[in-house]
Order: C-alpha cells, then sequence, then structure tokens
C-alpha cells in the first residue's frame, strides 16, 4: 500500500569532493521506473552517489512539465552560472554516461530482476542520464553539492494516484519519441538496487545537462532497444520479453496496455493493502512511479523483487518472507497477459495472481470409518443428513473365518477399534445418508449389503445358546464383533448409571419425592429444536405394536397403521429362540424378496403388502442382560445385544428402500441414561457409515423421574429424536415403585387410575407441549383393549372404550397413538382421520399447561377394591406363567397385557400388604390375607384355563415367583430380572 510521505528535509553536512566519493559510487544502487505508457517523462529514482554529491530538491507537490523543451529550458536556467563544483558534477555525470552501455547490456543478456549492486547503481546512472527526467526545481545544484540527502517520499492516496494516473495516460499519446519508435511499452531499464548495509540512507545524483535531456533520452531507448533480446515493435512479443522481467516492469507494460487503468492506478490499489508499504527504512530504495499532473508520488521498496498484490481476500504473507519465484514469475505472465489483450478497462483486483488454493479440510473425522472403493454401480452423490435421499446398494460379503494365527495374548479391546476405524461395506463418503423419500423400483431391486465390521475373529466372544434355524445369518463373526465393540466401549457406563438409579432410589425411599432438576433449567427455558424428522416418520396417527414373531410381524405390517413397532422388551420373552427369530425376520423385513409364513397348523399363507407399515424396533430396557452372549466373560447388555444386531444387518438395507433405522427407547429414567443412547447411535453412524442423525428414536416416557426431565431427554437426543411417548402402563408401574414407601401415594384399583385424571392426564398434557415446543411427536398411549369376535356385544364395549379414548388423545393434541391389535387400526384411524386432517399437530403448542411438581404426583380419587385386589393376581399369575412358557404379550380378560400390566399387579399387591391398606369395605390387607386370596385365585385360574393347561403349563413356577415378589421386604425393581433366571 501506497503510504503518504510527510514533506521533509534533513539537511546534513557537505562532504567535501574527494577521490573517496568516487569509490562509494559503486556502492550504491540507483533504480529508475518509468512509465514508458506516458510521453511525458517520467520520474526517475536514482540511488547513484557521484563524487561530488549534488543535491537534489524534488518537491512532494511538483508538477510534471508537458513538453521536454520547457523542463530542458528551465533546468538549464537553473544550473547555468554555477561554480566550478557544478562543472565536476558534469564531469562526474559524463563518466557515469561511459558506464551506461554495459548496464544496459547487462540488462537485456540477463532480463532479471536482480542485478549486482555496482552494475545496479551504472545502470541507474546512465538511465537517469538518457531519460527524461522528473520535474523539479534543482536549485543550487552545484554550489551547494553534498550538503544534504533527500529522504524518499512516498505519498499517495488511491483516489488522487487513479485520478492524477488518467490525466497522465491522456498525456501520453502526445508526449516523446519512445512511443512512436514501435509503441514498446517501456523500453527503459530498471534497475535493482541491493540493500546496502553500510549506508543508512540513500540520496540521489543530480542529473547534468537538463538541456539537451529530451534529445539524450531518445538516443538512449535507441540503444537500448538494439541491444533487448530481439524485442519487438508488436505488443505481444513485447509482452514475452516482459514476463521475464520483474512485476515491477510488468506492471508497467499492463498500464500501457489497458489506457483507462495506468500500471500507477494498478500498483497503488494493490499496494493498498499491505500494511506498512509505505515505510522506507536504510534497507529499502524508492522505486519510481508513473509521472502525473498531480502531486509526485514515490513508492518505497525492497531491494529484493517486488512481490505482487494480494487479493483482499487473501491474508498477507509473513513478514521476511518473499514469495515463491515459480508463483512470482507465474504472477506476472498473467499480468503481461493481461496487457496483451485488446479488452476494456478491467478493476485493478483483476490484475491480482489468483490466490493459491486454501488447503483442503478434513474430509472425515478420526473416527470416522475409511468407506470402500466405489462400486461398480454407483449410486448418485447423496446430501448430508436429514436430507432425503437414497444411499448406494452394497452387497453383502461372506463372513470372514477366524484367523488361526492370532494371536490369544492380543487384547480383547483390538476388535472394537476395528469395528470403529473400517467396516468393510461402509458406503462412500458421499454416500453416507439420512432417511429419504421412496427409491426408485430399480433401487429397491438392488440387493442391500451388510457391512463387515469386524475384520479380525471375535476374539473374547462366546455363544452359550443353542444352535436356532438361520442363527448362523444373524450371529456372522462381523456382527458379534460389532456386539462386541458396542459392549466393551459402553458396557462401563451402563453399569455405572444402573448404580446412579439405585443411590436416587435410596434418596426417594428416605421421603425425597421427584422434581425438577435445577442445574439443567436453562434447557427448558432456552429455545431449540429436535433436528428435522423424516418423511415416513412425519405422519404416525396411528402406530401398531407386538412381539417378533413371523406372524406378528406381517399382520402388523399389514394392518394400515402407519408404524408397526416390533418389540424386544415388555411383549417378547426374551428366550434365546424367540431373540434370534425375530432378528431373522426384521432382517427379511428388508432383504429378502417377500416376506411371508405359512401357518404349518391350518395352511394358511401370511405374504407381506404392497404398502407396509414403517418399522420401529424397541430394544429392551438398560436394566436387563443377555446371558447367552458374553463379552471377556460378562454378559452383553440386552439393549445393546437388541440394538446392535438390528442397526448391523438392516440399517443400511433399510434407507436403501426409502426408510431407515429408526427405534423406540424404553424405560429411561434421566437425560444422562439419553446421553448413553446418543453416544450409542453416534458410534453406530460412524461404523456403519451412516451419517450423522440417520438414527432416530422416540423415547417412552415411563418412568416417574423421565416425567421431570423430558426437555433434558429430547435435548440429549437433539440430532435422533423423532418423538416421545406416553407409556401409560409402565408409568403406573413406575410411580408406585418410585414412591412405593411413601404412604400418602397409594394407589386405588389400576381399573381407576386412567389417563382423563390426576397425575397421568398432567404428565400427557406437559408430554405434547414438550415435544411441540421442540419440533418433536407427542405420542399417545396404548389401547389395550381386543375385540372379542365370539361376543358382539363385549366386542362394541371394546371399541367404543377405543374410541373414547382416542378422541380423548387427539383433542389433547397428540400426533398419534398405540393399538395392540390389528382390528383397532381402523377405529383409531377413523378418529384421527375426522379430527386431525392434518399429517401431525406440531403447531399445538398447548401454551395453556402449566404443570409442576405437585400436578405430577397428584393422586386420583379411588378405591380399593377386594376384586381390584383378586384380579391383579390372577393377571399377575397368568402373565408370569405366559412369559416363562416364551409368549410376552398375553390376552386376558379382553385386554393384551405384557409386562407392564403385570408389573402394576405385582406391585399394589406389594404396597397394600407392605403397608396394610384397608379395602372399601374395611377390610385390611395382611400377608395372611394376600395367602389366602392366593390359593383362591389359583383354583380359579386352574378353572379358566383347564386342567391340563395348568399341570403342564409353568403354572406352579409363576405363583412361586409372584408370591415371592408379593411379600418381599424389599421392592423389586423389575419382575423381569428374576423371572430371566426361569427361562432358556
Amino acid at each position: 500500500m501506497a503510504t503518504k510521505a510527510k514533506k521533509s528535509r534533513k539537511k546534513v553536512s557537505a562532504s567535501k569532493t574527494d577521490t573517496a566519493a568516487a569509490s562509494e559510487t559503486a556502492k550504491v544502487s540507483g533504480k529508475a521506473k518509468v512509465s514508458a505508457k506516458a510521453k511525458t517523462p517520467a520520474k526517475v529514482k536514482t540511488h547513484a552517489k557521484a563524487k561530488t554529491p549534488a543535491k537534489v530538491k524534488t518537491p512532494a507537490d511538483g508538477k510534471t512539465s508537458a513538453k521536454a523543451k520547457d523542463s530542458a529550458g528551465r533546468a538549464a536556467k537553473s544550473t547555468a552560472g554555477k561554480s566550478s563544483a557544478a562543472k565536476t558534477a558534469a564531469a562526474k555525470t559524463a563518466a557515469a554516461k561511459s558506464t551506461a552501455k554495459a548496464a544496459a547490456k547487462s540488462t537485456s543478456a540477463k532480463s532479471t530482476a536482480k542485478t549486482p549492486a555496482k552494475v545496479g547503481a551504472r545502470k541507474a546512472a546512465a538511465v537517469a542520464r538518457d531519460l527524461p527526467t522528473t520535474k523539479g526545481k534543482a536549485k543550487d545544484a552545484a554550489t551547494r553539492a553534498g550538503k544534504s540527502k533527500v529522504k524518499t517520499k512516498t505519498a499517495t492516496g488511491i483516489a488522487k494516484q487513479a485520478k492524477a494516473a488518467e490525466k497522465a495516460t491522456a498525456k501520453a499519446t502526445k508526449a516523446g519519441k519512445t512511443a512512436k519508435t514501435g509503441k514498446i511499452a517501456k523500453a527503459t531499464k530498471t534497475a535493482k538496487a541491493s540493500k546496502t548495509t553500510k549506508i543508512g540512507k540513500t540520496t540521489k545524483t543530480a542529473k547534468a545537462k537538463v538541456s539537451s535531456a529530451a534529445k539524450k533520452a531518445e538516443a538512449k531507448t535507441t540503444k537500448a532497444e538494439a541491444k533487448t533480446t530481439k524485442a519487438k515493435t508488436t505488443k505481444a512479443k513485447t509482452a514475452k520479453v516482459k514476463t521475464t522481467k520483474t512485476p515491477a516492469k510488468a506492471t508497467a507494460k499492463t498500464s500501457a496496455k489497458a489506457p483507462s487503468k495506468t500500471a500507477a492506478k494498478a500498483v497503488a490499489v494493490k499496494q493498498a493493502g499491505k500494511p506498512g508499504a509505505g515505510k522506507t527504512t536504510a534497507d529499502k530504495t524508492a522505486a519510481g512511479k508513473a509521472a502525473t499532473k498531480g502531486k509526485a508520488t514515490k513508492t518505497a521498496a525492497a531491494s529484493a523483487p517486488v512481490a505482487p498484490a494480494l487479493p483482499a481476500g487473501r491474508p498477507a504473507p509473513r513478514a521476511g518472507r518473499a514469495a515463491p519465484a515459480p508463483r512470482r514469475a507465474a504472477s506476472t505472465a498473467r499480468r503481461a497477459s493481461l496487457a496483451a489483450r485488446p479488452t476494456p478497462a478491467k478493476p485493478a483486483s483483476e490484475d491480482q495472481p489468483a490466490a493459491p488454493a486454501a488447503p483442503p479440510k478434513a474430509s472425515v473425522p478420526a473416527t470416522r470409518p475409511t468407506p470402500l472403493p466405489p462400486a461398480t454401480r454407483r449410486a448418485p452423490a447423496l446430501p448430508t443428513v436429514r436430507r432425503p435421499a437414497l444411499p448406494p446398494m452394497l452387497v453383502e460379503p461372506a463372513a470372514k473365518q477366524p484367523d488361526a494365527k492370532q494371536p490369544a495374548s492380543k487384547p480383547a479391546a483390538k476388535p472394537a477399534r476395528k469395528a470403529e476405524a473400517k467396516p468393510n461395506g461402509a458406503p462412500p463418503k458421499g454416500g453416507r445418508t439420512s432417511p429419504s423419500k421412496k427409491p426408485s423400483k430399480s433401487a429397491a431391486k438392488t440387493a442391500a449389503p451388510q457391512p463387515e465390521v469386524g475384520l479380525a475373529p471375535p476374539q473374547g466372544i462366546a455363544v452359550h445358546g443353542k444352535a436356532i434355524a438361520r442363527s448362523d445369518e444373524i450371529l456372522t463373526p462381523a456382527a458379534l464383533d460389532f456386539v462386541a465393540a458396542l459392549h466393551r466401549r459402553f458396557e462401563p457406563r451402563r453399569r455405572d448409571l444402573l448404580k446412579a438409579r439405585a443411590e436416587r432410589q435410596t434418596r426417594f425411599d428416605a421421603g425425597e419425592l421427584p422434581d425438577f432438576l435445577p442445574e439443567t433449567r436453562h434447557v427448558r427455558e432456552h429455545p431449540w429444536k429436535v433436528a428435522p424428522i423424516p418423511h415416513d416418520l412425519q405422519d404416525r396417527r396411528v402406530e401398531i405394536t407386538g412381539p417378533t414373531d413371523r406372524k406378528t410381524v406381517i399382520n402388523a405390517l399389514n394392518s394400515g397403521a402407519k408404524v408397526f413397532m416390533a418389540d424386544f422388551e415388555d411383549a417378547t420373552s426374551p428366550t434365546w429362540a424367540n431373540l434370534i427369530d425375530g432378528q431373522v425376520n426384521l432382517k427379511d423385513r428388508w432383504h429378502a424378496a417377500g416376506l411371508d409364513w405359512t401357518d404349518p397348523a391350518t395352511g394358511k399363507r401370511y405374504v407381506l403388502g404392497d404398502d407396509p407399515a414403517v418399522l420401529m424396533v424397541r430394544p429392551r430396557g438398560l436394566h436387563l442382560i443377555e446371558r447367552h452372549v458374553e463379552i471377556d466373560g460378562a454378559p452383553v447388555a440386552g439393549a445393546l445385544f437388541d440394538f446392535a444386531l438390528y442397526a448391523f444387518h438392516t440399517a443400511a438395507a433399510a434407507l436403501a428402500k426409502g426408510s431407515g433405522p429408526y427405534f423406540y427407547l424404553p424405560k429411561l429414567e434421566s437425560h444422562i441414561e439419553a446421553r448413553w443412547w446418543n453416544d450409542v447411535f453416534l458410534h453406530t453412524e460412524s461404523a456403519l457409515g451412516l451419517h450423522r442423525g440417520t438414527i432416530k428414536a422416540t423415547v417412552l416416557i415411563e418412568t416417574l423421574p423421565a416425567a421431570f426431565e423430558m426437555h433434558e431427554i429430547l435435548h440429549e437426543l437433539k440430532d435422533h429424536a423423532a418423538g416421545l411417548n406416553c407409556g401409560r402402563w409402565d408409568y403406573i408401574f413406575s410411580f408406585i415403585k418410585t414412591i412405593a414407601k411413601n404412604h400418602g401415594y397409594i394407589l386405588p384399583d389400576r381399573s381407576q387410575v386412567v389417563m382423563g385424571e390426576a397425575f397421568l392426564k398432567a404428565y400427557s398434557h406437559l408430554l405434547i407441549q414438550t415435544c411441540h415446543m421442540r419440533g418433536a411427536f407427542a405420542m399417545g398411549g396404548m389401547a389395550a383393549q381386543i375385540p372379542n369376535r365370539s361376543d358382539p356385544d363385549k366386542n362394541a364395549a371394546a371399541l367404543a372404550k377405543v374410541r373414547a379414548d382416542k378422541e380423548r388423545e387427539v383433542g389433547d393434541g397428540h400426533d398419534g397413538t398405540w393399538v395392540a391389535h390389528p382390528d383397532l387400526v381402523a377405529v383409531a384411524m377413523e378418529v384421527f382421520d375426522r379430527l386431525m386432517p392434518g399429517r401431525n399437530q406440531l403447531d399445538e403448542l398447548r401454551e395453556d399447561v402449566d404443570v409442576g411438581q405437585a400436578q405430577l404426583l397428584d393422586v386420583p380419587h379411588g378405591t380399593r377394591t377386594e376384586a381390584g385386589f383378586r384380579e391383579n393376581i390372577r393377571v399377575g399369575v397368568r402373565y408370569i406363567e405366559a412369559w416363562l412358557g416364551g409368549r410376552g404379550a398375553v390376552p386376558i380378560y379382553d385386554l393384551m397385557e405384557d409386562a407392564a400390566t403385570a408389573e402394576i399387579a405385582r406391585a399394589q399387591i406389594w404396597q397394600w400388604v407392605k403397608y396394610g391398606a384397608k379395602l372399601d369395605d374395611g377390610t385390611q390387607i395382611t400377608p395372611s390375607l394376600f395367602e389366602k386370596v392366593l390359593h383362591e385365585e389359583t383354583e380359579r385360574v386352574r378353572a379358566e384355563v383347564g386342567n391340563e393347561a395348568f399341570d403342564y403349563g409353568r403354572f406352579a413356577e409363576a405363583i412361586a415367583l409372584f408370591r415371592k415378589l408379593s411379600l418381599a421386604a424389599e421392592f423389586e425393581a423389575f419382575l423381569t430380572i428374576p423371572a430371566y433366571a426361569l427361562i432358556d
């Protein structure tokens, strides 16, 4: 950046003319820069020291002469009649003339920007002698020679220079014979002055014989042209020669070729962005600018070749670091070529050299796996997460056999690291995707593959379950390696979470009540939203749930519901056969050409329809384990086992068919547990090559502590959250369990605890408000009624209850609901279609809801009856017996019961017996009363199911377990924990 120089002069004591001055002439460098475009003589800056230094006074505001004759005449007058010292100066100038030939020859032969200091000084003197001098008042040049030195002045204003340059350009067409000889832009040679370390300041040598300056300039120009390397008169050849010269010369040529944008203007604009460009020091020499009508300008330039100015958007280079020579030469060539173009004027920035490309960004984090090379049939590049698109189709690799050469002492954590780093079969970088719109038919027909995550044999993995049909398709070495990776990374944290649950429960048992967390208040109060939800989850008005057996999966997918939740938790008894069979069935939903099943008893065939429901999967809760698979000697968590196998085998295939890996998360009790699941999702997405946020989950709010952390739970799962669900039956159970030892919170009969009253109403309204505030879906609860086809009256009553329940939910603002039977889908669908014409009710913000701790702990009014007491016993015993026999969803008394309703039954019995609650008739419930009623209700169950079923069933074990749980001194957290030890 050209800087304004202060108009000041510093006088120094005159030195005597002696022979020592002559020896210093070669040490001082001179630099001349003339705009050959202008006919008006350009300013010449020379730094050659004469034996008798002559003082040259160059005012900053001096004007250039319009005519060479006037300049010569005025200069002649100022030098005429001087003392003998003037003669001495003239003689020295003549001596300098004799060295000009050698300097010109050196410049034309080498055509380089760098010239030794001595040769540069001689060349500068010759050029200074022969070229037109800058107009300035030369006062007392002879008499006061050597008395002062002139400090270079760098005064440029971008606007003033531009204006002055344009005026100089206008005059250029009239002046000088330089423009006549082949229109060579700048035939003068610029000498690069070397840095002088001994001389602190540079001086200017007086230019003698001003009267004949114009004639000598013409003669010198002719000589310079003869000695250049075949410089021609055409613009193209001149540009070619100039490309080997310094950027300053290229700039001068640019100014000659672009009439409307002179070199002076271009350089001034370029230097405007360089800090300190106008500063002059002892190590810098003055670079001449084109002569202008305005104020005379001088620019300081380093002795090294001047690097072209940088674009405005690029930072300046570090101090002291010169631009690389190849880049400098290329920039000069580009600028010279621009000058040769007969185009209109361009902005100064267009003459700048192109900025080098920025270093590439890191493509993938260290934890993200390396993708495979593109397949032969490549899918188009896909957008990022949550942008509807289809991923590439993959081909399932064959399972790798364990390597016998693998050392047994290899650390067990290695497979996990490999699973994170390089999962085979992961889509290419451009192919990572999220749930997308429905694919084309050709894409859907391509067989979807599986990434083979584990490259090493499954070290430290032991499978104790017996062989099940097609289990080898599920328990591949790669799949087990992926399970092991999750286990080794997240199992310690899972155990810590369970300890935290127990510690908090101890505080509740001591009298503390659940409440909103003060430390997360900012999360509840600040505005934020969950990530966008995939298109196929935008309409969830009716969802059906059920176990994972093949018949149920086909029927549920064909039921007409929008979503089917395949349940590995409450609706499935976690026998080894059930779990493996369920994984096979869910895998076939995405991989098989057609999912079908034939009932061996009746021969009826079940086939998947053309428009199946969206598939979601609920793994087991954090409290359960899968003892049939051990990792490093410890059982794997049931949650990780269920989740990992389904995600590993079906994520890519589901995405390829327009859906995605969608889940329900059960029984969370805090946002810290939601954080754990979020980390599991992130690890899985990285290992399987999925975009962040591809996995989506809806959290069941079915524990009392979680109701106070709904905002926090959504926030932890913000990139993966799809909504919250009112898991009403488990919530009732959790209400009893959490404050079971508080006498003030004993509930009435289960049938009297309904969604439209007390704590259930408050929590469902708060859930709707929370979800819609955050852009997530608020799902209603389960309608447990099932139709009775043999009894029309009971069937009509059941359907009426379902209809009323769904009208309440859609009226409250829910976006969808749950049903337990295919025959109830049409009933619920009719209600939501009638009352919710849109896809959802996210715009129903429910700002009227004001729910606090008191409302969430409000106990409903009701009574405890003997009928309710006895029903709890029967339901508990019958469900446990079915669960031990391998069935998780059991129709009992016209309701579809699962583990949640059994939990309510045994929890109420425990609480009533523990605290001696009284029935509505005044009878106090005691352990002896419980034993009496248990025996009586057992006989009733025998009568209901028949002697054969009772005797050959598992009723004895179920009764024993129910008795143990009901009379235990301490409340058992989950009945499925002790019951799991009784199943295979």
